[in-house]
């Protein structure tokens, strides 16, 4: 199979995520591979995705694999959340705040299961970024008193498609491992307008995007049984360079004139860290804190004022969980969560960072032993108008479905006890 029919594969599996979406514009995805996803879904995204150093046996962690492990043995955790968000903006010199612009979109789904007493493995497909933004400008031909107008417009993203393993090694370690997968396109599409003129061109260029990676991360956690519990979390994560091809067609009144030869392209990939803590008592209360840096090497972005450098992002929040005991085992009713983060663009514009700073809150109920349902909620704010940056203020909610009931053992450690 060559590598275009493997995009085009790919494509079709995008059309499950992108099918229900209504356009969001963000003006900080133009660059690069657009806006990254760095935030958690459902229950761990109302503590400002604070959550490399959580172990909760009802709830699927994503951020660190070594959390597989504190699901409980022989239960299937089937995890689907969906996205909507609301987003106005600032234009420098500009009075007006443009907006709103919306969407809402099944973002994640996962499915994870502990198949023996102290290992656990998961698959699933999430984005890893997103491109939306449009706009138009009026320019002008070598006659200035004929202009036409320019519409630019930018969509599509990069999945990442994961299998995660997990072990616990004696009673207060745990080690996992994600390898993933990561593909999709982004497309950017500029039509020459002028109706006096009968000028109407467009221009269709496409990025395919594919490459692999690897995550590890582990967990060391005190005796669950103490007034207090500690959870120490840390990850880190190599990827490899994304690479694929450029796609460039013209078009004339909706037919096509001309088209490009496909070229070779390719954007290097951030190397990921994460520290965290969290702090658990027998209550129900719990605190949490994360710490995040990303690496990104050197390239260019094809604008002069624009480049490339690290991140780093800093989270935090507290939980209550109301829980019923049960012999030795604790049944959640629902928990509150309220948290705070912030985080950088790993972009900078004209020497500024883009920063963005959110406070999020949740909740969840357990509606009965095998359903579980949470909605957390984050209202933000992305850029500075006085550094000269589009500002975004933003809302956005998280809705989660988790399944969870008893499946087959191995033969080993017994189908059905």
């Amino acid at each position: 199979m060559n590598n275009k029919k493997k995009y085009l594969i790919a494509g079709f599996v995008l059309l499950y995520f992108n099918g229900i979406a209504q356009n969001v514009s963000s003006p900080y995805s133009t660059i690069g591979i657009g806006d990254l996803e760095t935030t958690e879904y459902g229950r761990y995204s109302a503590t400002g995705s604070a959550s490399a150093a959580r172990r909760d046996d009802g709830y699927y962690n994503f951020s660190n694999p070594a959390s597989l492990t504190s699901l409980t043995y022989k239960n299937v955790n089937l995890n689907m959340f969906t996205r909507g968000r609301i987003s106005r903006f600032k234009v420098p010199g500009v009075d007006t705040i443009a907006g709103p612009s919306k969407d809402f979109i099944v973002k994640s789904i996962s499915l994870a299961y502990k198949v023996t007493p102290k290992s656990a493995f998961a698959v699933g497909l999430k984005p890893f970024s997103s491109v939306n933004y449009q706009y138009a400008t009026n320019s002008s031909l070598n006659d200035e008193n004929i202009d036409y107008i320019k519409y630019t417009d930018g969509s599509g993203g990069i999945y990442q498609t994961y299998v995660s393993l997990a072990r616990e090694f004696g009673k207060h370690f745990s080690a996992g491992i994600t390898g993933s997968w990561y593909f999709g396109s982004l497309h950017h599409s500029v039509e020459y307008y002028n109706s006096l003129l009968s000028l109407d061109v467009l221009q269709l260029q496409t990025d395919y995007y594919s490459g692999a990676g690897v995550q590890v991360g582990i967990q060391y956690y005190t005796d669950p049984k103490k007034k207090w519990q500690h959870n120490f979390g840390v990850t880190a994560s190599l990827n490899s360079k994304l690479s694929g091809f450029n796609s460039t067609q013209y078009f004339e009144n909706d037919t096509l004139f001309k088209k490009m030869k496909d070229k070779d392209v390719s954007f290097k990939m951030p190397a990921n860290f994460s520290v965290a803590y969290s702090l658990f008592n027998k209550s129900g209360l719990s605190f949490h804190v994360q710490g995040d840096y990303q690496k990104w090497g050197n390239q260019q972005t094809g604008y002069s004022k624009i480049q490339i450098r690290d991140a780093s992002g800093l989270s935090g929040g507290i939980e209550y969980s109301s829980r019923i005991k049960a012999g030795d085992y604790y049944f959640e009713k629902y928990y509150l969560a309220l948290g705070v983060r912030t985080s950088q663009s790993y972009l900078v514009l004209n020497g500024n960072r883009v920063n963005d700073v959110a406070f999020t809150l949740g909740a969840g109920k357990n509606l009965s032993r095998i359903i579980g349902v949470n909605l957390s909620m984050e209202a933000g704010k992305k850029g500075l108008s006085s550094l000269k940056q589009i500002r975004e203020n933003y809302f956005q909610f998280s809705l989660g479905l988790t399944l969870k009931d008893m499946w087959y053992g191995t033969r080993k450690f017994g189908r059905y006890d």
